[in-house]
């Protein structure tokens, strides 16, 4: 099984725990860090929880509910340029976490990747996968990789690789996307820097 090892101590905080200084992006939470590319744009963090669509958002006093309900964290959104729509290449990294236990039939890093290539196969802008579930490593821990490939019109293409493994009960993933396999190598920079600190 190809996952990242869970450290020993309980982590404190919240998933998206984190600093931005120096030109590095430093993850409390995860404990990883990674440099940041001088005069790339680091966008805006987000979370996703498992109310269902058009519920109400809680009051105040539910608060802590809210907490516990959330099961997907944005860490991280790291572009070559500011993130609007026709920027034309515009390479991008995402670091998502997303709890293991809310994701069905999920028990791994391997079955989460497997799960995200049925999920992109299926989806509107189908995203094939140019080659399997393949074993890698990121920061000095094992993990999972696997690179898709999209048709977006008569002259355009997307590529996307998603690097994921697992860690205190979530599955982390890292998501290069581009618009060129180009693209994706002026990112390989940004994934050489991931480190854990365990």
């Amino acid at each position: 099984m190809a996952a990242c090892s869970d450290s020993k101590r309980a982590p404190l905080g919240s998933p998206t725990d984190s600093e931005l200084a120096g030109g590095r992006y430093t993850n409390l939470y995860f404990h990883f860090t990674l440099n940041v590319p001088a005069g790339w744009s680091v966008g805006e963090l987000k979370t996703a929880s498992n109310r269902p669509p058009g519920a109400p958002t809680p009051t105040a006093p539910a608060a802590a509910e809210v907490r516990q309900e959330v099961t997907a964290y944005q860490l991280l959104v790291l572009s070559e340029k500011p993130l609007a729509p026709n920027t034309g290449n515009n390479p991008s990294l995402l670091v998502m976490a997303e709890q293991t236990a809310s994701v069905p039939k999920v028990k791994d890093a391997k079955d989460y990747l497997a799960r995200i290539s049925q999920l992109m196969v299926d989806s509107p802008i189908a995203y094939r996968p140019v080659n399997g579930i393949t074993d890698f490593r990121i920061g000095g821990v094992p993990a999972v990789r696997m690179d898709f490939s999209a048709r977006l019109g008569p002259q355009k293409s997307g590529y996307q690789r998603y690097v994921v493994c697992q860690r205190e009960q979530y599955i982390l993933s890292f998501i290069l996307s581009g618009a060129t396999e180009d693209d994706l190598k002026r990112l390989e920079p940004v994934m050489q820097s991931v480190k854990f600190h365990f």
